[in-house]
């Protein structure tokens, strides 16, 4: 009886793996196509279902920051996307079958992104509805829709469970790090075909595909459009790993010189808001660590007037797209970086002014994220999609936070999410001020991140459907970092005084006498 158990094991795997392994080499033998990319790519899934099971969880986390698409699946839908869906319903077949599965609770946020998804719903419905083109709808956009859908999923799947004890730091970093990984599309251009079809996971950006983007007719300079996102990301590593004080420390001068050369190689892919992403997380952080009290304030004060200096006097000399990044700051840079930046900043300020009036007409019911067959064809029609602001106006994309979400959504789309916002830094705030002391390094840099990147969506540039990921991972990780909400931990309160009086001091030795002396 002992032997029939393993025979009958082995003839089943026998029986299943290897008509399959047959079955696949047919399918791999003729013409690569869709169908045929699905079909392996299901298998592949099947027999990953354990590990997902194991590490679903980890996997969101790592996997939140990148550019990984399905290349096989209609619509190249992204890695993180799937996933936040895939381990949303994981942990609610988990919870079902076992309620001490539950997820950590933290209302306001929870209740902000139900109400928040609610008006998405809402709108899409009365707007046309959520059409996709892949699947032969009249109605485009869709895709964006599902981004906010899969960052919502993704805060609840994140929230699933705390970070076990002891790996809060390796969780974090792999967080950030994995982003470097996006700057893989960047190298098309640069390898052989042998290496072509690691660039269908990693996709490529408009600069690279054509390797050189033109600014002016009479001159051009490459943009390594991806590149600035994996700097920022080691960026902000450096940063959680060491904090300010351990990176601007005399012993440790090498990472210094690191995370420098980090920025710069950033500001190589010639966006402005780069830069002041720079400066904005490192401004929140170093308040954040108390620098403004320090005895180091003087020395950054001295370091950053010779910096100043070192910029005004060589900024001619360094390459036209670190010059198009710094043209942000009142420096004497090359005109075709300068006339370059000036061009993007005009564009963008008359397609302001262009959707401005569009705002009364929406402000119950949002104009939503759908584009009909209709409107893309009178478009296009009238001008290049991608060659006036109508285009950028069509797609919803408005540069411009606020106008993101108050056009597509309305005011009950700004009420949700100025609710979010508002619940998470109050969630961020205290797991920076009351958190476990081991992860005050990591809760700093998820609260000066999130300061920086909301500034910069306020007032300079953003996207609510493509953007919005970036706040609910940030959350998200944050109470999964902490397990939930950090609370402040109060003193013992003293203990009563007794009502006996003491002893004098003059008749201690007399009661300290043993007994017949």
């Amino acid at each position: 009886m002992t032997g029939v158990s393993p025979l009958v094991r082995t003839l089943l795997i026998y029986g299943i793996c290897l008509p399959l392994a047959v079955f696949l080499g047919y399918l791999l033998a003729n013409p690569v196509d869709y169908t045929t990319l699905s079909i392996f790519g299901l298998v592949v899934f099947i027999l990953l279902t354990p590990l997902l099971l194991r590490w679903h969880h980890l996997l969101v986390i790592v996997f939140w920051n990148t550019t990984v698409v399905f290349f096989f699946l209609p619509g190249r839908p992204p890695f993180w996307l799937l996933l936040s869906g895939l381990s949303l319903a994981i942990s609610i077949f988990q919870y079902l079958l076992n309620r001490k599965f539950k997820f950590i609770s933290v209302p306001s946020v929870g209740r902000s992104l139900i109400f928040l998804t609610a008006v998405v719903l809402v709108t899409a419905k009365l707007t046309g509805g959520i059409g996709l083109n892949v699947f032969g709808s009249d109605v485009e956009g869709g895709k964006r829709y599902i981004y906010i859908f899969g960052a919502v999923a993704g805060y609840f799947a994140m929230t699933r469970r705390a970070i076990p004890r002891g790996r809060e730091s390796f969780y974090v970093g792999l967080f950030f790090l994995a982003s470097v990984a996006t700057a893989i599309g960047e190298l098309a251009p640069y390898v052989g075909s042998a290496f072509y079809p690691i660039f269908w996971f990693f996709p490529t950006t408009t600069d690279a595909i054509h390797a050189v983007t033109s600014i002016t007719d009479s001159s051009s300079f490459y943009r390594w459009g991806t590149l600035g996102t994996s700097c920022y990301a080691a960026f902000c590593f450096m940063l959680c790993r060491y904090g300010i004080q351990g990176i601007f420390s005399w012993r440790h001068t090498g990472r210094l010189l690191i995370l420098l050369a980090i920025a710069a190689a950033g500001l190589l892919g010639g966006f402005r808001t780069i830069l002041i992403l720079y400066l904005l997380t490192f401004v929140a952080l170093f308040y954040l660590e108390g620098m403004f009290r320090s005895r180091l304030l003087p020395s950054f004060i001295l370091m950053s007037v010779l910096g100043c200096s070192l910029l005004v006097a060589y900024v001619d000399r360094l390459p036209l797209t670190i010059q198009r990044s710094l043209s942000v700051l009142p420096l004497n840079v090359d005109p075709v970086a300068k006339s370059a930046a000036q061009d993007t900043t005009d564009w963008r300020i008359q397609m302001w002014k262009d959707v401005l009036p569009e705002i009364p007409p929406h402000l119950l019911l949002g104009k939503g994220l759908g584009i009909s067959a209709a409107e893309m064809a009178k478009t296009l029609s009238t001008a290049g999609f991608d060659a006036a602001p109508e285009g950028s106006v069509l797609a919803g994309d408005y540069h411009n936070g606020p106008l993101s979400v108050i056009i597509p959504f309305g005011i009950f789309g700004v009420i949700g999410f100025l609710w979010f916002v508002a619940a998470s830094l109050r969630v961020l705030y205290r797991n920076c001020q009351f958190g476990d002391p081991n992860n005050i390094r990591s809760n700093r840099l998820i609260l000066a991140y999130f300061v920086a990147k909301l500034i910069l969506f306020f007032f300079v540039f953003g996207g609510f459907y493509s953007d919005f990921a970036v706040f609910t991972g940030l959350v998200g990780l944050s109470i999964s970092l902490n397990g939930g909400v950090a609370k402040r931990v109060r003193a013992p309160a003293p203990a009563p005084r007794s009502r006996i009086a003491l002893v004098p001091s003059r008749l201690r030795p007399a009661l300290q006498r043993p007994a017949g002396a």
